[in-house]
């Protein structure tokens, strides 16, 4: 399993404990905006954009994996600097598809403050 299918799931599993613990207070409308908000996650477009940007993210990491381990074997002054270079762009890379997930999370989270 992904990353992104364990948060996926674990967010399911939230939510499920929340609708049985609805469920066991006999609050009907609790429990339909519980099923609302499932309903509206597991269907929307919008997991998909926030899993191909943690797929991006993955990608950026890997990356930097690399190019680390080549500054670390480098052994050429100018290459290393280079491979700094592209390191450091890598990281801003990085923090940039960051903000972007958690931008599209904090969007696709707002029903959840509907819920007591």
């Amino acid at each position: 399993m992904n990353r992104i299918q364990e948060i996926i799931s674990e967010r399911n599993d939230d939510y499920l404990d929340l609708l049985n613990y609805a469920i066991q207070l006999g609050d009907l409308e609790w429990q339909e905006e519980i099923l609302e908000s499932l309903s509206h996650w597991n269907t929307s477009s919008d997991w998909a954009i926030t899993e191909n940007l943690w797929r991006e993210f993955d990608r950026i990491n890997y990356k930097l994996i690399q190019v680390y381990q080549d500054i670390r074997q480098s052994t050429d002054e100018p290459t290393k600097k280079q491979l700094l270079q592209q390191w450091w762009e890598l990281k801003l890379q990085r923090i940039h598809v960051s903000r972007q997930i958690q931008s599209e999370t904090t969007e696709q989270d707002s029903p959840e403050q509907s819920c007591p």
